[in-house]
């Protein structure tokens, strides 16, 4: 576990907003594919537990680094330093010039940065750092995604008993806004609101009002037909809680989700903040856009946008999709004794810096006053911004390397390898660990 990171889950009412620190544990699944999984373009980090049913690509445009597990700004909530981050079931490819950095800056030990899963076999053209976790590969697609080799299943059975719901609420679309409105207690808190897939299709300005205090909520989705949202603004009971300045930010994306229960595909387009999970169980997706929140998809999911990042806000309304300290990947066999392996001769070199991805600051939709979205806050390899500029919280204290992320250039920690092997039939387990230069 990290310097600074909690055994717990964050307690009700107390979800942090984004910051550079690991604050809290979470082993459940950020973000599910239930088919492949592709990152490409300038796309920059998964934050949490990415997993994987069919095969997962990173190839990102002119090379770079993508940041699994932890990353340079999120939640900071994630897998405890050293459990899998990543699970695949297929097979797992790494582009040239492309580094997938997985558990970055998590070196407090006994347990180091984040280990990695594969059922198949894997192709790396690029680099894969685990940072001292394990790699194992040749597990078959059961072995790999261990409790979450059925996780689409559980997914179907949750999207259908939240689509059963009685409405608490009601939804308007006006424009290109949408506003959910609280006119009932609900069920346990649980706020309920229906929409329309055409209704909501084409959707960028989002409102919650009179949401009870603590209470989640669940947006249902109804119809088959493809829905794409462009995010621009989104508020809840008064705040606009997209804003990283937003104190309320945390809050408001643990307490979101939607529901598109029958929709075959979701895009989610431009560059600003989705707020809130995302349960689709029969959908592939397309995102370029920034996300705060569950990510659980039945089919394909492509992210390829500019410095994008998806950040790990477990949803509090349902224990299936809560933070979990308990449940994780089973580990990686026991490494042997084994000496360590010298990095491969055919290993391309690993930048000395990140070029920057940022996004450009989306435009407002017509009708509303809100400001565009802030830049993402700045972070080194090395330490936190050197202050917080008047659109970005403070971070959090740390005491570990900053995940180097797509939102603005960086300084890449060199590496020095240590590999070893497991045993057991077509397993092997490799371990690097890297080291401030």
């Amino acid at each position: 576990m990290a310097t600074g990171q909690s055994a717990s889950c964050p307690a009700p009412g107390k979800t942090p907003g984004i910051g550079h620190a690991p604050s809290f544990t979470d082993n459940n699944v950020a973000l599910f594919a239930g088919g492949d999984y592709t990152a490409d373009g300038g796309t920059a980090e998964a934050e949490g537990l990415l997993v994987v049913k069919g095969d997962a690509s990173f190839a990102k445009s002119g090379g770079g680094v993508f940041n699994v597990g932890r990353v340079g700004a999120g939640s900071g909530i994630l897998p405890a330093s050293g459990n899998v981050m990543l699970a695949v079931g297929g097979g797992l490819s790494v582009g040239k010039g492309t580094t997938v950095d997985v558990g970055h800056g998590l070196t407090a030990g006994p347990r180091y940065g984040g280990s990695v899963q594969v059922g198949g076999k894997l192709d790396d053209q690029g680099e894969l750092e685990t940072n001292g976790g394990s790699l194992t590969q040749g597990m078959g697609q059961k072995g790999a995604l261990g409790p979450y080799a059925a996780f689409d299943t559980t997914l179907g059975k949750e999207s259908s008993s939240l689509g059963s719901l009685k409405t608490t609420g009601t939804a308007e679309r006006s424009g290109a806004s949408v506003t959910f409105t609280s006119t009932g207690a609900g069920k346990d808190g649980l706020q309920v609101f229906e929409i329309s897939a055409a209704d909501l299709d084409g959707a960028s300005t989002f409102s919650f009002r009179s949401i009870p205090a603590g209470a989640s909520v669940v947006v249902n989705v109804t119809g088959s037909q493809a829905v794409r949202i462009s995010p621009m603004s989104v508020g809840f009971n008064d705040d606009r809680v997209d804003l990283y300045s937003s104190a309320n930010f945390g809050e408001a994306a643990s307490r979101i989700l939607y529901n598109f229960e029958k929709s075959p595909s979701l895009t989610l387009g431009g560059g600003g903040n989705f707020m809130g999970s995302i349960l689709a169980p029969e959908a592939s997706a397309d995102i370029t856009a920034s996300t705060n929140g569950r990510l659980y998809f039945g089919k394909d999911v492509r992210t390829h946008g500019s410095g994008n990042e998806s950040h790990n806000y477990p949803w509090n309304g349902s224990p299936a999709f809560a933070c979990g300290t308990g449940t994780t990947v089973p580990p990686a066999p026991a490494p042997s004794t084994q000496p360590a392996e010298s990095a491969r001769p055919d290993q391309p070199a690993k930048p000395d810096t990140e070029p920057s991805a940022t996004p450009s600051a989306p435009s407002q939709p017509e009708g509303t006053t809100e400001p565009a979205q802030p830049e993402r806050p700045s972070e080194s390899a090395g330490q936190p911004a050197a202050g917080p500029s008047a659109s970005s919280p403070a971070p959090r204290e740390d005491t570990g390397l900053l995940a180097t992320t797509g939102a603005g250039p960086t300084t890449l920690i060199a590496v020095a390898a240590a590999a070893v092997l497991a045993a057991g039939g077509a397993l092997f387990a490799v371990a690097r660990r890297r080291r401030r230069t």
